[in-house]
C-alpha cells in the first residue's frame, strides 16, 4: 500500500557512524578538562571494561600520559613543536578512542547510547532533561512514486523556516489514498540524519468513531512516555504541560507527523519548541486558518503522473513479464485509477494473484459500460463506495472464504489496529494455520500491513470502514453479536489479566476472574505495561463501545466498567491521567446502568482517584476528587436501613468505604488541612474492624505516620511507621518494606535525631533496587546524602549524589544539574569536612503512599 503506517518506537536506534564520530571528537576535548577525574574517567573505564581483559587499564594511561602533555601544553611548556601541543593532544586521544572503541562498536549495538550518556555527564548543566530520541518506524517504503518537485518544495519551506522563532509547519492535503501519509515519511527518510539526534513523534488527530476530537493532553502524555520523561516530572497543569513539552524539544530538530487533522486549533498544543523541527500536518482538505494563523506552508498533493502511476501498479502487481502483452489492459486500469496510488497498490494486489486471467478479469471488471458503477469505487470521499474493495473482498470470498471472515470481523473491531490474539478471539473455531493463512492473505491483498510491534492494521479508515459494511450486509445480527461480545471480553480478560499481573489490590470481582491470575515478576510487568501501552487507544476506544453496546444488550454493561477498572494500575504506573478520567467516566454510568452500587462505588472512587493523582487545579481536580469521592461514600457507608448482603458484598463496601476515607484524607493534607487528614486516615482504619485486609492497615500505617510527622507528633509518627514496617515484613513485600523504613528515617530526622536517621536511610536502600524503582531510589540518596554532607562525610556524600545522578539521568529527569551542582560545590576530600557552600536541600522522597 503506498500509504505508510508511521508508529513511534523508542529503542533499536542503529549506530551512525557520523554520530560516533561527533560523539569522539568531544569526548576527546572532555578528556583534557575538568570533568575528566570526576565524570569521563571512571564511566570511560567501565565503557573499555566491555572489551578484552586488561585493555581498559592499557588505554586509560595512555590516555593520562597524553592529559599530562596536554596540560604541560597549555601552561606554556611547549608551544606546538613536533607534538602539535594541547590541540595535537586532543587530536591523539581521539585516534586512540577510535581505535579502541571501532572494534566495540561493531560487537555492542549500545556503545551509541553509551557514549551518548557519557557525553552528558560532561555537558553544562541545564534546566531541562536531555532528550532521547522516539523513533518513527517507516513501513510500506516499497515501491514508492511521487512528486520529487514537492518533496523539495517542502525541503525548501524548511530551510526558509529555521531562521523563524517556532517550528516549520508543513501542511499536505488532499484527498484520500493520495499518499498524504507517504510523502511525510519520504520526507522524514531524506532528512533521517538531521533528525538522526532528535524525537520523532506522531499522532493521529481525526474524529472517532463517536465523533469526538482527541484530547491533546493525553496526546502529550502519550509524548512524555515517548521521550522518557518521568512521570513525577510531567506538571498537572494543561499550559504547564505545553510549556513543559516545549521546553524538553527546545533544543531540536523534532520532526512531528499530525495525521488526519480536523481543526486547525488542534496543533496548537502539539508544536515544539525548537526552531529547527518540522510539523507535517496531513488532512482532507484544506483548512486555511491553519495558513493564517500558524503561517504553515500548503501542499497539495496531487495524482500520481501517467509514468510514476504505470511503475507502481507493475511493481505492485509484480506485472513486468505480462506489461507488453497485456498493454491494453493495464493501460484501462491505468486510467481508470486516475493515478491514486492506494487503488493502484489494490489493483496491482488483485492482478497479481493469478496472471494473466486476473489481469483480464480486473480489467473487465473497471470497464462496465455503466459510468457510475465503474468510477464508484474511486469517489474517495464516500466510504460506502469504495467498490474496489468489494472486487477484493469477493475474489477473496471465492479463493479463500476463511480470509473474507476475518476481514470482517476487522470491520466489526473498533480500531483499524488489531492483534492476532484478537482475531483468534472473533473466530475461536478456526485453526490456527488457517487464521494465519487468512491474515496473510489480507496482507497480500494489501487490505491489511503488519507494523513493527507484530500487530496490524487496515491500510486506511477506507478499508476499514468497508470491512465493516461487509460484515453489516455478510452477517446476521446474532452472528455480529457474537463476534463483537468475544472482542469484548477479549479486551476485559486482557486488562484483568495484566492488572492482577501488575498489583495485589483490591477490586471488585463478581465474576472471581482476578483469582486465576498470578502476580508477575518485574520483568514481566515491564512487558505487561508495554502491551497495553501500545493497545491504549484500542483500549480507551473499546471502553466506550462496550457502554454504546449496553444499549441493545445489557451484558455489554459490565464489560465497560471491568475494563477500566483493569486498566488503573497501568493508569497510574505511566500517568495517563486523561484516560483514566475518561474511561472511569463512562464506566460510573455503566456501573450505574448495571444496578451494581457496589460497582458504582468503586468506579466513582476510581474516578476520584484519578483526578487526585493528577491534582490539576486549573482544571478542577481537588473540587472533583472530592465530589467523586462523596458519592461513593453515599453508595458505601453503613446505615441501619442498608441490607449487608452477602460476606464478600459486605467486606467489599467496608474495604471501599476505608479507601474513599483514605482518598479523602490525602486531599485534605494536600490542602494543607493536616489534622482533618488525620481524622479521614483514623476513620478509614477503623472502617477495617472486621476486615480481613492486612496491607490495608499496612498501607494506611504508611500514610499515618508522616501525618503526625507534619503535627510535630513525632513519637506517634515513629510508631505508626516502625508498625508500617513490621506488617511489611510479615506480607512479604520488600519494597514497601524499604519505603517504611525510609520514611521512619524522615521522620526521626524531623525529630531531630539525624543519628537514627541515617541508620534507618541505610537499613531502607538496598530494597530500593530495580528499574522501576530508580526514581524513588535517586530522590532517596539524594535524602541520604544531604545528611551526611551536614554530617561531615562528604566522600559519602559523594557516592550517593553520584549514583542519584547516574539513576536520573537514566530516568531523563530535569534534576540532573541540582545533583551536579551539588557534586560541584563539595569537591572530593580527604575525608574531612572540606568545607564549602550550602548544598541545596534535595527532594523529599516521595509520599503519596500506594492505596489499597
Amino acid at each position: 500500500m503506498h500509504g505508510q503506517t508511521v508508529t513511534v518506537r523508542t529503542r533499536g536506534i542503529g549506530l551512525l557512524e557520523s554520530e560516533i564520530a561527533s560523539l569522539l571528537t568531544t569526548l576527546a576535548g572532555s578528556v583534557v578538562t575538568d570533568a575528566w577525574t570526576s565524570v569521563v574517567r571512571p564511566r570511560l573505564a567501565a565503557l573499555l571494561g566491555r572489551g578484552r581483559q586488561g585493555q581498559d587499564a592499557d588505554v586509560l594511561a595512555e590516555l593520562e600520559q597524553l592529559r599530562a602533555a596536554a596540560a604541560r601544553s597549555a601552561d606554556g611548556g611547549q608551544d606546538g613543536g613536533q607534538d602539535g601541543g594541547q590541540d595535537g593532544a586532543v587530536e591523539r586521544v581521539e585516534a586512540l578512542l577510535r581505535t579502541t572503541l571501532g572494534t566495540l562498536a561493531d560487537q555492542q549495538a549500545s556503545l551509541l547510547e553509551a557514549l551518548r550518556d557519557l557525553l552528558a555527564a560532561t555537558a553544562p548543566a541545564s534546566a531541562e532533561p536531555s532528550v532521547p530520541p522516539a523513533r518513527l518506524s517507516m513501513l510500506s517504503v516499497d515501491d514508492y512514486e511521487n512528486n520529487e518537485a514537492l518533496l523539495q518544495a517542502m525541503h525548501d519551506a524548511w530551510e526558509a523556516g529555521r531562521g523563524v522563532p517556532g517550528p516549520t509547519v508543513l501542511y499536505v492535503y488532499g484527498a484520500r489514498g493520495l499518499g498524504r501519509t507517504a510523502l511525510a515519511g519520504q520526507f522524514l527518510l531524506r532528512h533521517r540524519e538531521a533528525f538522526a539526534a532528535g524525537p520523532e513523534l506522531s499522532a493521529t488527530l481525526a474524529r472517532d468513531a463517536f465523533g469526538e476530537l482527541p484530547d491533546n493532553m493525553a496526546v502529550l502524555e502519550g509524548w512524555f512516555q515517548d521521550l522518557r520523561i518521568p512521570v513525577q516530572e510531567v506538571p498537572a497543569e494543561p499550559a504547564a504541560r505545553v510549556r513543559k513539552f516545549r521546553q524538553v524539544t527546545a533544543r531540536g530538530p523534532v520532526f512531528v507527523l499530525l495525521e488526519d487533522v480536523a481543526v486547525a486549533a488542534q496543533i496548537e498544543e502539539l508544536l515544539p519548541g525548537s526552531p529547527d523541527s518540522v510539523v507535517v500536518i496531513t488532512s482532507n482538505a484544506l483548512m486555511r486558518n491553519l495558513v493564517s494563523r500558524f503561517h504553515a506552508k500548503a501542499f497539495r498533493i496531487e495524482p500520481l503522473r501517467p509514468e510514476h502511476s504505470r511503475k507502481l501498479l507493475v511493481n505492485a502487481g509484480g506485472l513486468a513479464g505480462f506489461e507488453a502483452r497485456y498493454e491494453r489492459e493495464i493501460d484501462r486500469t491505468l486510467e481508470v485509477c486516475e493515478g491514486n496510488p492506494l487503488f493502484l497498490r489494490i489493483a496491482g494486489a488483485q492482478m497479481f494473484f493469478d496472471p494473466p486471467h486476473s489481469i483480464e478479469d480486473f480489467a473487465a471488471a473497471v470497464s462496465d459500460p455503466d459510468p457510475r458503477a465503474r468510477l464508484e469505487a474511486f469517489d474517495l470521499d464516500e466510504v460506502p463506495g469504495a467498490e474496489i474493495f468489494g472486487t477484493v473482498y469477493r475474489d477473496l470470498g471465492r479463493r479463500d472464504p476463511d480470509a473474507a471472515a476475518v476481514y470482517r470481523c476487522v470491520g466489526l473491531h473498533p480500531t483499524p489496529e488489531f492483534d492476532p490474539d484478537v482475531v483468534r478471539a472473533m473466530l475461536p473455531d478456526l485453526p490456527d494455520a488457517a487464521r494465519t493463512k487468512a491474515v496473510r492473505a489480507l496482507a497480500d491483498a494489501s487490505l491489511i500491513i503488519r507494523t513493527d510491534d507484530g500487530s496490524y492494521r487496515t491500510v486506511s479508515g477506507l478499508v476499514h470502514a468497508h470491512a465493516a459494511d461487509r460484515a453489516l450486509a455478510d452477517l446476521s445480527q446474532d452472528e455480529r453479536d457474537a463476534v463483537q461480545g468475544r472482542w469484548i471480553q477479549h479486551y476485559v480478560d486482557l486488562a484483568e489479566r495484566s492488572d492482577a499481573g501488575l498489583s495485589p489490590r483490591y477490586r471488585h470481582d463478581p465474576t472471581h476472574a482476578y483469582a486465576a491470575y498470578p502476580r508477575a515478576g518485574a520483568a514481566e510487568q515491564d512487558a505487561l505495561v508495554k502491551e497495553l501501552e501500545r493497545r491504549r487507544r484500542t483500549l480507551r476506544i473499546a471502553v466506550r463501545t462496550a457502554y454504546a453496546a449496553g444499549r441493545h444488550h445489557a451484558r455489554y454493561y459490565e464489560a465497560a466498567w471491568r475494563l477500566p477498572q483493569g486498566l488503573w494500575t497501568f493508569y497510574l504506573r505511566c500517568g495517563f491521567h486523561s484516560d483514566w478520567i475518561e474511561t472511569y467516566t463512562v464506566a460510573c454510568d455503566a456501573a450505574l446502568e448495571c444496578g451494581d452500587l457496589l460497582a458504582l462505588a468503586r468506579m466513582r472512587y476510581g474516578l476520584g482517584f484519578a483526578h487526585l493523582d493528577r491534582w490539576s487545579r486549573e482544571s478542577g481536580d481537588p473540587e472533583a476528587a472530592r465530589a467523586q469521592f462523596g458519592r461513593a461514600l453515599e453508595l458505601v457507608r453503613p446505615t441501619p436501613d442498608r441490607p449487608e448482603g452477602s460476606a464478600e458484598e459486605a467486606e467489599g463496601r467496608r474495604r471501599t468505604w476505608s479507601s474513599v476515607l483514605e482518598g479523602l484524607s490525602i486531599l485534605e493534607g494536600r490542602l494543607g488541612n493536616t489534622r482533618e487528614a488525620l481524622e479521614l486516615s483514623a476513620a478509614a482504619l477503623d472502617a477495617l474492624t472486621g476486615v480481613d485486609h492486612p496491607r490495608g492497615r499496612a498501607l494506611l500505617a504508611l500514610h499515618r505516620g508522616p501525618i503526625f510527622t507534619r503535627l510535630g507528633r513525632h513519637d506517634e509518627a515513629a510508631a505508626e511507621l516502625r508498625s508500617a514496617k513490621e506488617q511489611f515484613v510479615e506480607l512479604g513485600d520488600g519494597f514497601n518494606t524499604a519505603k517504611a523504613t525510609f520514611r521512619y528515617g524522615q521522620a526521626r530526622l524531623a525529630a531531630g535525631d539525624p543519628a537514627e536517621a541515617l541508620d534507618a536511610f541505610d537499613e531502607a536502600l538496598p530494597g530500593m533496587k530495580g528499574r522501576r524503582n530508580g526514581y524513588l531510589r535517586a530522590q532517596s540518596l539524594l535524602v541520604r546524602g544531604d545528611l551526611l554532607r551536614e554530617r561531615g562525610d562528604v566522600r559519602r556524600a559523594r557516592a550517593d549524589w553520584t549514583e542519584a545522578a547516574a539513576l536520573l539521568r537514566d530516568e531523563n529527569s530535569a534534576l540532573v544539574p541540582e545533583v551536579e551542582q551539588r557534586l560541584a560545590d563539595w569537591p572530593a576530600t580527604d575525608g574531612s569536612d572540606g568545607g564549602g557552600p550550602d548544598s541545596p536541600g534535595g527532594p523529599r522522597a516521595s509520599e503519596s503512599g500506594d492505596v489499597e
